[in-house]
């Protein structure tokens, strides 16, 4: 099927696009030497990306800058495929403004039905049976999910019955078993909801509000692959520490004014970099586990960071990087959905900022699985691109800030991190533009 084969090949090449914005498009805070030590300025979008021989180590752009932070990438971003295409993205990003500046007409009949499967209460008399039957290779959760009213009030109320330290793994978390017998994770909060992170784009502990709104952002997506989670705040004295395991609890300690501590066991996990409650609770979020019956499977992502300052990833140097990868397994089949699941991945990734997702995650033994996106442009799904349509002009921060709202820990998310998804929606759709431009149209594009 030569022309399935020559789609693939499109969709390859527009990743590069994506995946070389997803590394610069995120505000970094620069060091109290650079010239934009005020890191609230807006920069004027009709900005040069601007190389400085000087040795600035700001890359500008537009609206947004990235650090560069060590020699080897002041020496080599002209050789980055990302940075010479940004130029081309940036032309194509007014005219998408001024394309998709009011939300779509048909935004509240989506987001209407989004809420009611949240709101409505008393569906189901069992739900974690509930969310274990819904979970499949390709989808954790129905486009219409009535009881996950239920599946999230359970989450959010349901008695610890044991905890443990959490699965393997760099970041903090508490394995935790609720009432009925449903397997769940709990990640504590690290950070004010309006803390700034410096550094790298994967740079910092893992956000707890990341993982709710990425629940709900998934679904208005129409990528049902991001696992059930929602706010709790438990009490490590009274909720957690009871019924913890042995090596668990001799993490916990206690600070000056009785705050209850505690640090757990991970790779970056120590007695220095604990989590206090406030001295009556510590807020988090609760994710359901996946069942047993989808084991999981991690594999290398192509487009991953080097996480090395001195080094580039193949895919910053090589323009035929995608064509590579094209020559391996499973992107090299015409049956396999993968590359497309990629691809939306990277839309995923962009709009939350995750730049730390080294691998990727799919069901064992399913080859037709999605990419199951734990952990919270191109040729791209035709759906996909209609669904960034339909959620631009604004559409995508009101969209989450309704749905977000219906959660015990709300605000999930302040209004500087609603309006930045706003802002990334256009980048992407700025992205797909160029894509357009430059293979001959729409047809060459979408899929």
């Amino acid at each position: 099927m030569r022309w399935v084969r020559r789609v693939v090949m499109w969709m390859a090449w527009c990743a590069a696009v994506t995946a070389a914005i997803n590394l610069l498009l995120v505000v970094r805070v620069p060091p109290a030497s650079s010239p934009l030590h005020h890191h609230h300025r807006t920069l004027s979008p009709s900005t040069v990306p601007s190389n400085d021989p000087v040795g600035n180590k700001v890359y500008l752009q537009g609206e947004v800058y990235a650090i560069r932070d060590s020699e080897y990438h002041r020496r080599n971003q002209r050789n980055c495929s990302g940075l010479q295409m940004l130029n081309a993205l940036y032309t194509h990003l007014p005219a998408v403004r001024a394309q998709y500046k009011s939300p779509s007409s048909y935004l509240t009949d989506l987001v209407n039905n989004l809420k009611r499967d949240i709101t409505r209460r008393r569906v189901t008399g069992d739900p974690w049976d509930l969310a274990r039957k819904w979970a499949k290779p390709r989808s954790l959760v129905p486009d219409s999910a009535r009881g996950l009213g239920d599946v999230l009030a359970a989450l959010s109320t349901a008695p610890i019955i044991a905890a443990d330290v959490g699965y393997k793994g760099t970041q903090l978390k508490v394995a935790i078993m609720l009432k009925g017998g449903q397997k769940a994770v709990f990640k504590p909060k690290w950070y004010p909801r309006d803390e700034v992170i410096e550094g790298e784009v994967y740079a910092g502990a893992d956000r707890h509000n990341g993982e709710i709104a990425a629940f709900h952002l998934s679904r208005l997506l129409g990528f049902p692959m991001v696992p059930l989670a929602v706010g709790r705040s438990v009490s490590l004295k009274r909720q957690i520490l009871p019924v913890a395991s042995r090596k668990l609890a001799a993490t916990f300690f206690l600070r000056r004014g009785g705050r209850l501590c505690f640090y757990g066991v991970c790779y970056y996990c120590h007695k220095d970099s604990s989590v206090c409650d406030n001295g009556r609770t510590l807020e988090g979020t609760i994710i359901l586990w996946l069942p047993q019956r989808l084991p999981l499977m991690h594999l290398p992502h192509p487009w991953a960071h080097t996480y090395k300052r001195t080094k580039l990833a193949q895919w910053e140097e090589n323009e035929n990087y995608c064509e590579r990868v094209l020559h391996h397994p499973p992107f090299n089949s015409d049956k396999s959905p993968r590359l497309l699941d990629l691809m939306d991945t990277a839309v995923f990734d962009f709009l939350i900022q995750n730049g730390d997702r080294h691998h990727y995650t799919v069901v064992s033994d399913e080859p037709s699985s999605s990419v199951v996106l734990l952990d919270n442009g191109k040729r791209l799904r035709q759906t996909t691109y209609e669904r960034l349509i339909l959620l631009s002009g604004g559409g995508l921060s009101r969209a989450l800030q309704e749905l977000l709202a219906q959660d015990p820990i709300f605000p999930v998310l302040t209004k500087p991190h609603l309006l930045a998804l706003d802002r990334r929606v256009l980048h992407v759709l700025a992205a797909l533009s160029m894509c357009k431009e430059q293979r001959g149209g729409w047809h060459n594009v979408l899929y």
